[in-house]
């Protein structure tokens, strides 16, 4: 905690090194020429007012941005908070949405932070919106000389697990057939998206463990 309160405090003052001071340096100047500017000519003083506004309207345009995008992301709710959600192939919840950018909680912990106005480019597949229950599959291969009806007995055991809906049992298909190998699958329901997750975690464990033995 006290090392990362230091990089924590240290990242301000970089911050604050790198904006600040160059902004304070700026208004100095500002003020330094203020007196002057009754008495330059017209042109120099619309070229320094036009240098003026384009470097705030550069500055600014991030800001500016991601602001109108967070309004939209407020107003439309694709996502909302703690809804559960696949963003560039990370599974996470959404823990927040601010002015200017959205944090995501990923599945081991950590955050994803993205700017509001990426977001709004990006593909999402909300879990939450609509129906939460999540049919969970699971695929592997096992060797063609196997006995198919001994993996299927197997297969649907591994997904004996707390996060599984009991009322209705495991379904098991053979999805492919190849020289070398059987592609099948093995689901189940789960009444959302959370426990889908773990209820795939715990079936494929299982499922190594049988076919080992």
């Amino acid at each position: 905690n006290q090392r990362r309160a230091g990089k924590s405090i240290e990242a301000r003052f970089e911050f604050m090194r790198r904006f600040y001071i160059p902004l304070v340096l700026f208004f100095t100047i500002f003020l330094v020429l203020l007196p002057c500017l009754p008495t330059m000519p017209a042109t120099y003083l619309s070229l320094f007012t036009g240098l003026v506004a384009g470097l705030f309207g550069l500055a600014a345009k991030p800001v500016i941005e991601n602001a109108i995008a967070g309004m939209v992301l407020t107003f439309s709710q694709p996502i909302r908070i703690n809804d559960t959600v696949i963003i560039d192939d990370q599974y996470g919840t959404v823990e927040r949405i601010n002015l200017l950018h959205t944090s995501i909680k990923i599945w081991n912990w950590r955050r994803l932070v993205i700017p509001n106005n990426k977001l709004l480019q990006k593909e999402i597949q909300n879990l939450t919106i609509g129906d939460e229950w999540e049919w969970a599959y699971i695929a592997f291969y096992v060797e063609p000389s196997v006995d198919i009806n001994k993996v299927k007995e197997l297969a649907k055991a591994a997904m004996n697990s707390q996060y599984r809906d009991p009322n209705e049992e495991p379904s098991f298909w053979v999805m492919d057939l190849d020289k070398d190998s059987i592609l099948c699958w093995v689901a189940g329901w789960a009444s959302d998206p959370a426990r889908a997750w773990a209820l795939k975690s715990s079936a494929r464990r299982n499922l190594v463990e049988s076919l080992k033995q």
